[in-house]
């Protein structure tokens, strides 16, 4: 059994390889488990997790099929979901490979996963439960027989959670703190569990939804688009519920807050690569940006301008020459 750990701005990535299922089930922290082989062959099984203050978060990839008994520690809540497409089966209940899991602290429960998975898995205690509720009383989860089962998160948000925790889980890591790493899980947790609430809020009257979007955009500020946003914090900002911000935007741009923050910061982005004469990559400009995914944003910019980046970078460079 082999254990490596990559320190990166604050947080630390612990890498965790096993030949064994028992040994696997052993290294994950904050779980009891009790694995059991059901495939014939060598067991390979390999843990990737960083804790970050609040919350634990890993990939856990394991070559055969097996049968496991599982209890997040008391008040805790867990997460899950596919990492590579294959769906399992909990409490003898079939899943979907896109399906959010979530089970609280305390319960036993029971995973089926097949040869060659990999699931994502994050960890929340208590207290970022109760902060959670105290921010957003309209988030729920359904109990389901399979336990309990987050529905109704759009195939956008899941991608974008998917990528995310593959960024963190990486070995090069990325350049922004553990702390701005939490707060950002935290901000995509509180948005799976709000798009899973389908709660309508027509409510908000129109002078209060200009009223909210003014406060918004002055809170929207250059500088503030330059580091990562989450809605939490424009929730606070602007003290209105994530349920009201939601439907405001999308009455009066028929957009949600977070596309709305991206086509912001790809316009951002255009305007440094048209005024760009430094050295700077295309890549440094998107994560000045809060783009941490490079194919990911490439693909917004052309959806949106038409043309990639580096077109952009070009028509620059050209524009340049010739005005010299």
């Amino acid at each position: 059994m082999e254990k490596r750990t990559v320190t990166n701005n604050e947080s630390l990535l612990c890498t965790l390889h096993s030949n064994d299922a028992n040994h696997q089930a052993a290294n994950l922290i904050n779980w009891q488990q009790e694995f059991d082989q059901l495939s014939q062959g060598q067991f390979l099984g390999v843990i990737n997790e960083v804790s970050l203050p609040h919350i634990h978060v890993f990939r856990e990839d394991t070559s055969h099929e097996l049968r496991q008994q599982c209890r997040v520690e008391d008040g805790g809540l867990w997460l899950g979901v596919s990492a590579n497409n294959k769906s399992c089966r909990i409490n003898h209940q079939r899943t979907s490979h896109d399906q959010f899991l979530c089970m609280p602290g305390g319960l036993d429960f029971e995973l089926l996963t097949p040869d060659n998975f990999s699931i994502f898995g994050l960890v929340l205690p208590k207290s970022l439960l109760t902060q959670f509720a105290e921010q957003n009383e309209e988030a729920q989860i359904s109990q389901t027989p399979r336990g309990l089962c987050i529905e109704g998160s759009g195939a956008g948000a899941q991608m974008v959670f998917r990528q995310y925790l593959s960024l963190l889980l990486q070995p090069q890591g990325n350049r922004w703190s553990s702390i701005t790493q939490e707060i950002i899980l935290q901000d995509a947790v509180q948005e799976l569990l709000s798009q899973a609430q389908q709660v309508s809020a027509s409510h908000v009257g129109s002078h209060q939804r200009l009223r909210i979007m003014k406060r918004v955009k002055h809170y929207l500020s250059d500088s503030r688009l330059k580091t990562p946003v989450t809605i939490s914090e424009i929730c606070a900002a602007v003290h209105v519920s994530r349920r009201t911000l939601q439907y405001t935007f999308s009455e009066c741009l028929g957009m949600s807050p977070k596309q709305y923050i991206k086509i912001i910061r790809l316009n951002q982005v255009r305007r440094r690569l048209l005024n760009c004469d430094s050295a700077r990559t295309i890549s440094e400009i998107a994560f000045d940006y809060g783009f941490f995914h490079l194919s990911q944003f490439s693909q917004d910019y052309m959806r949106l301008f038409g043309e990639k980046p580096r077109q952009t970078l070009q028509h620059n460079h050209r524009y340049r020459s010739e005005s010299t």
